[in-house]
């Protein structure tokens, strides 16, 4: 059996340890010893400042995180007036939320056992980024909901994914501060970075006490989907396990719940035009759960005006034309890639094609987008012109997001390898 490597002390992590120690006591629950048996700090010890470059020094034979206590933490109460306060901003999450064969939501995560090790992580986070902490609420309540409708009666199940709901963020801690600010301008090294938190999470839970190998395999596939093109791994199929689609479900949800003002018009928008990203079972559950909330909040909405549209419009048909006149030159570079490369540029077809697909359903593949426009905007379907401005604003993420996932698979290629993407993101540009 491989012996597991000693742990380094991660600088960004005791950073903000030290951070929170400068407003509440953080101290050692148990001797701190180095791999050589050195006892770096004694129970009790104060972690901060002073003890930094002693820490840093020196591999661990147990990892800081389960060696550490904060005091005055996250409680598991709190989580109840924050999952009530989002119920209270976002209609559309109370419904989604809603059982009658189970305790509230926000209930539920108020009587999670958080164990010394987990709450003290949860601490750390919820002082790093302290809105985020409302934001992993919300991951939690919608993975608890999910988890009741697709496995009923697995209470023990259902909790053990809210607390995975908690959690799912806590590798941000782990990157360097710098790629996580709002509105930072990341290449492909810096997205690569950002993208490995879900295995940095799953490495610091797997063996902590009150966490586990199920949570950290939960919160280490909470970005991929179901058709591969998800991250870090691009897993798909019966590799991506049950815990982790919904856990990926549910942030995703709570994401557009934060961001649109329309987000089952956008979750609706999404499942329709790139399909299979998400199981049948689970795409259903969202939509029965859903099915009683109030939409006149999408009809209320201000769209854009729809003339907006036209210039987007055409920017899609134009990256998809180039699409397709590079088809053959795609085709060949697959011909004759080695694997590895084979295997990225045969996943960005695939979604390419996707996306081809779903453009050409719309209707928006027309001619003369100005002439649809304006039969649009005779209609006066305020709901219609929410749902065209959605799909334009989904079409153009998905391109965005292609370009990114398809730049950090690359990048893990021989430099040979990797121009040939660059080359043809370059194509679809229209910068080659």
């Amino acid at each position: 059996m491989a012996v597991e490597p000693a742990p380094e002390v991660n600088p960004h992590y005791l950073d903000h340890v030290i951070r929170v120690s400068e407003s509440r006591p953080v101290e050692a629950c148990e001797d701190i010893v180095s791999r050589n048996g050195i006892k770096l700090l004694a129970k009790g010890a104060q972690i901060n400042d002073k003890v930094r470059e002693r820490l840093l020094m020196h591999k661990l034979q147990k990892p800081l995180e389960d060696c550490l206590q904060v005091t005055q933490g996250v409680m598991p109460e709190s989580f109840g007036p924050i999952g009530q306060a989002l119920f209270e901003q976002h209609s559309l999450l109370k419904t989604l939320c809603a059982h009658d064969l189970y305790p509230s939501a926000p209930t539920t995560l108020a009587t999670l056992k958080l164990s010394i090790p987990v709450q003290s992580l949860l601490t750390v986070y919820a002082e790093y980024q302290s809105d985020r902490l409302r934001h992993t609420a919300g991951v939690a309540m919608l993975a608890l909901a999910l988890a009741r409708r697709l496995l009923p009666g697995e209470a023990d199940r259902h909790r053990m994914l809210a607390l995975a709901g908690l959690l799912h963020d806590v590798g941000e801690l782990y990157i360097d501060p710098a790629y996580m600010r709002p509105g930072t301008p990341l290449g492909p090294p810096e997205w690569r970075h950002v993208a490995s938190h879900p295995i940095v999470g799953e490495r610091v839970l797997r063996n902590m006490q009150g966490a586990g190998k199920e949570i950290a395999s939960a919160v280490l596939h909470h970005h991929e989907r179901l058709d591969g093109f998800g991250y870090p791994r691009g897993v798909q199929g019966a590799a991506l396990p049950l815990n982790g689609q919904i856990l990926a479900a549910a942030e995703w949800l709570m994401a557009l719940i934060e961001n649109s003002m329309t987000p089952m018009t956008r979750a609706s928008v999404a499942t329709r035009l790139i399909p299979g990203e998400f199981s049948r079972e689970i795409t259903e559950a969202i939509a029965a759960a859903a099915q009683d909330d109030n939409l006149s909040n999408a009809a209320m909405a201000d769209p854009m005006p729809l003339e907006s549209a036209i210039p987007r419009v055409i920017g899609i048909a134009s990256t998809l034309e180039r699409f397709r006149e590079a088809r053959p030159w795609i085709d060949e570079r697959i011909a004759i890639a080695r694997p590895g490369l084979r295997a990225v540029l045969e996943a960005g077809l695939q979604r390419l094609l996707r996306i081809q697909t779903a453009f050409s359903s719309t209707g928006l593949d027309t001619h003369d987008p100005d002439a649809l426009v304006a039969s649009l905007v005779e209609q006066r379907d305020t709901e219609l012109q929410i749902e065209l401005m959605t799909v334009v604003g989904e079409l153009e993420w998905r391109l965005r997001e292609l370009e990114r996932e398809s730049l950090l698979r690359a990048g893990l290629l021989p430099a040979e390898e990797s121009a040939v993407m660059r080359e043809l993101i370059g194509k679809l540009k229209g910068d080659a």
